[in-house]
Parts: C-alpha cells; structure tokens; sequence
C-alpha cells in the first residue's frame, strides 16, 4: 500500500450550493482512475456531492439517482467511465468483491488509465478491501444549521494545490458579488450549462432589488487546449479569446452601436468576473424545434443586425481574420474528421491544402472587413419579443470577434449547425441581405454571394473536425448527431465554381470523405 505523505484541507460550505461548487471543483481537477472516499452521517450531504461532481463532468441536468439499491451505478463522462457506488447496504466486506470493484486495482497499479473514476459513499465497510483512495472527503453538519464541513484528504500536497487555488478563487468571487450586491440571503447561485471552453456560467436570483436575475461569467483566462501548432494551442493560432477582457471590448463596442448583446452590470477583468444581464432562455434553436409562429421574423431581424453591424465597419482593436487562420482552421477538418473515415493524409497532400485554402480566403477577402462576431448561430442569438425591431435579438458569445469578410456570419445565420433552416426563410433572408447592403451594385453582390460559398465551405469543414473532436477528445458524441447536416452544406458549398480547387484535392486525396459510417450516435 502507498505510503506517500498525506494533506489535509478544510472547506466550510454555507448552503447546498457551496457544497456544489465544492464537487465542481474537485471533478475538475480529477484524474481518469481516481478513487474518491465519501464518508459522513446519514443526510450529511454524501449523495449531493456525488450528484454535483457527476453532472460537472456530464451535463448540470443529468439525473443523477442515489445508488442505495443498485450498490453501483455508471456514468459515461468527460473524463472517461464513472462508478458511483454506495455500500450503505452492503453486510459483509466480501460482497465488495462481487460488484466488481477490485477489478482494476491491478491495472491502477500499473498506471493504467482506462480505470473508472470512482465515488464510493459509506466506504468504511469496504475499506480494507479497496486500495487507498485518491481523495477521502469527509463531510460533517457545522451546529444545527445547513453548513457543512469538508475535510478533505489526499495522498500527496501536491493534488490539492489546485483544490486550494479554485478555493481562493471562489472566495474572490464571494467578495465580487457582495461588492455588486448579489449575495447574501436573498440571492441564490445555479451553475448553467456553458460551451466547450474555460469559461463557465451561473443564473443568479435575487428578491431585494431589480433587475432580480443576471448571469455570471467565470473565465479563468487560458489557452483551450495543449499545443497542438507551431507550439501553440489551435485558440491562439485561430485568434479565440482566453481572458475576459477581450468579451468586454467587443461587448462594450458593439452595446455603443447598439446591438443587442448583454448589458455589464459589474465586471473584474483581471480576475475573469463579469456580471451580465440575463437575457432568458428563448434561444433561435430552441425556437426552431418548437416551430415558434415568430420564427420568421427572428431570422428577419437576426439578418437586419447584421446589415446593421457591417455598415460600421470593423473596429481598429480587432486582429484579422485573414487566411492564415482560416487555413488553420480547416486544418481541423484534416486532423479530426478525415481519421475518423479512416483517412490519413500525407504532409505534401496536407501542405496543398492549407496552400489553397490560403489562396481562396483571399477571394472572400474583397469586400472592406466588418465585424465578424463567428458565432453568429441559433445558440448565441436570444429572442426579446419586449423590444422593438432588430433589438429585439439579443446577442451573446461574441468575444471571439475578429476583421473579416461580412458573408461569413450570414453563413454562420443560415447554414446552421444545430438546426435546420426553411429553404424559403434562408432565400428570403440571403437576398434580404444582398439587397439591403448592395442595392443595385451587381458585381458586389455577385462577389458576396461567391463569398457566402467559399465561407460556407471554410466554416462547415472546420465544424465537422470540431464535432468530431468534441465527440473523440471530449468524450461529447452527442455532436455526431450534426454531421449529416454538416456534411450536406459542405456537397451544397461544394456545388459553386469557385469551390472546384477543394474538390479537386477531394477527388484526389480523400474520394471516400462523404461516407456515413456505423455510428451509433450518427444516422446513416
């Protein structure tokens, strides 16, 4: 048995929530194979944890039942298979054996990663049996209130270190929300679902004072990802955001030309703190599936922000988005997408691709660069059916701004991802654009709308190598689920003749790309 010193840290929650919080943090900083002991009285909170740490690293609205009666229950996660194990009813230690627990202990041993993540509650009955755990986190009722205590107890200091940093860091923001005067027993915190990156977002109610809900943005500023590029990470090569100050130039800028993004009620950018007004829930997608009677005049009013925003041009602070990074991120397209059709592509067959992919963002270039927000789809653009005209979409997600051609973001509207949209409402919408910026210039409009296809193209290709790297890297295979839609926009964007250098170097190097395969989570 490892005999490595021990570290000890204590955690004094207030409510259930800070018992939450306290799970989120130690899922994200633990590792495939990791064996968590549970322990404290009956109702002291045991299963709360266990709840919290599982939807962390799954969805916050996965049901997460308590294991009493099936003993062992199992989660598919980000970080691979979990075991949420109780042995509450558990009579004699050798059962322990039967539910398969000691399985992998050998290959832990061995450093093995393929070994669950484990949560074991009332671990005392099958402690001797188990090997020692990673974390032991005991949890006891401070007085007769709902606080609660966490002692909790690692194998080495050196595992808690970044515990004890997120610690420090929620305490900071306790104190940025007092100071903004969301705290305190009127406010409540719920953790929402956020996207795929370091940022991580809250709903927050309060009953004292208007406005009575906000959400929180909570960017730990970093890179998204390891190198992967030329020693970069792909965010810095691809020119995505990493700290929060960039969100609040772009949404500061685009508040004084009066699109619909967010108010700040309150932010600390160098901590990564910032404080939004909550713009609901009625999302463009979530429209969509409902087959609101309002959608038509979303999608009217969504392309109307856009002529808005491209009659003023980009900001002198915005970096381009120029044909090195739209190489780069077709790159995506090569290092995720095609391995998973189980095509590999050579480096001189890879050099021609960002080669030409250099060559045709250069033809989508002509028009003078606007404000491409690249995010501009059914996720990020929020219904407000209270506000008149184009204000009545609201506008989120926008920090990944850059200086590029306007068609880009009428692609990102039209052709996208998540949701399918109405032939008729995508012609109406394309030459409703068309029209309003170009009027009866024939040739800009003839070089907008061969942009729209290059772009289309571009965009559609890098969406299908970052779905399947969600689905393959992040373990999220809900994303295959897209790729069929995905891949019609590409044959569609593939059709124009300005497209016929890709389809060349298709034809040539990955004449299989467009074959389903036998996925499960992907319709044939």
């Amino acid at each position: 048995m490892d005999t490595g010193d021990q570290s000890d840290l204590v955690i004094d929650a207030d409510n259930e929530f800070a018992l939450q919080r306290c799970a989120c943090w130690l899922a994200e900083i633990c590792q495939r194979g990791d064996l968590f002991f549970l322990s404290g009285d009956l109702g002291v909170g045991k299963t709360t944890l266990a709840r919290a740490f599982i939807q962390a690293l799954d969805d916050p609205d996965t049901v997460v039942p308590s294991p009493s009666f099936t003993l062992v229950q199992p989660y598919d996660t980000l970080k691979g298979a979990l075991l949420h194990v109780d042995l509450y009813r558990i009579t004699q230690p050798d059962e322990v054996y039967e539910l398969g627990l000691t399985d992998h202990q050998a290959d832990h041993q061995k450093g093995d990663q393929t070994e669950p993540i484990m949560l074991v509650e009332w671990p005392e009955i099958g402690s001797h049996i188990l090997r020692r755990p990673d974390f032991t986190v005991a949890i006891s009722q401070i007085g007769t209130s709902e606080r609660r205590r966490l002692r909790i107890t690692a194998k080495t200091p050196a595992r808690l270190e970044p515990l004890a940093a997120l610690h420090a860091r929620e305490t900071r923001l306790v104190t940025f929300l007092s100071n903004a005067e969301w705290s305190g027993e009127n406010a409540t915190r719920r953790q929402i679902a956020g996207d795929a990156s370091t940022r991580r977002y809250e709903r927050l109610h309060r009953t004292n004072k208007k406005p009575e809900t906000a959400v929180l943005m909570d960017w730990h500023a970093g890179p998204d990802g390891p190198p992967v590029v030329d020693g970069q990470s792909y965010s810095k090569r691809a020119h995505l955001a990493e700290a929060a100050d960039a969100y609040c130039r772009i949404s500061r800028h685009l508040a004084d030309y009066a699109v619909g993004v967010p108010q700040i009620y309150s932010a600390d950018e160098g901590e990564g703190f910032v404080l939004l007004e909550d713009l609901g829930t009625r999302t463009l997608e979530v429209m969509a599936h409902e087959n609101d009677d309002d959608l038509p005049a979303f999608y009217l009013e969504a392309v109307e922000t856009l002529i808005h925003l491209h009659g003023m041009g980009a900001p002198d602070f915005l970096r381009a988005y120029d044909s090195d990074v739209m190489a780069v991120e077709t790159g995506l397209f090569l290092d995720w997408y095609l391995p998973d059709r189980g095509i590999e592509i050579a480096q001189p067959a890879r050099q021609q691709w960002m080669d030409m992919w250099r060559a045709l963002a250069r033809l989508s270039d002509s028009a003078p660069p606007v404000c491409v927000l690249r995010d501009f789809h059914s996720v990020n653009l929020l219904w407000q059916p209270h506000k008149q005209g184009r204000h009545r979409v609201g506008v989120i997600d926008v920090q990944d701004a850059l200086a590029g051609p306007p068609a880009y973001d009428v692609v990102s509207l039209l052709q996208d991802a998540r949701i399918d949209v109405p032939r008729p409402v995508f012609d109406r919408c394309l030459n409703h654009y068309v029209r309003r910026r170009f009027d009866t210039e024939t040739g800009a409009a003839r070089r907008f709308r061969e942009a729209f296809a290059i772009l289309g193209l571009q965009r559609n290709l890098k969406i299908a190598g970052i779905f399947v790297r969600l689905a393959l890297r992040d373990n999220k295979p809900q994303y295959r689920a897209h790729l069929p839609r995905i891949l019609d926009y590409v044959q569609t964007n593939l059709a124009h003749e300005a497209a016929a250098p890709v389809r060349g170097w298709l034809e040539t190097h990955a004449p299989d790309w467009a074959a389903r395969m036998n996925d499960p989570q992907e319709p044939a």
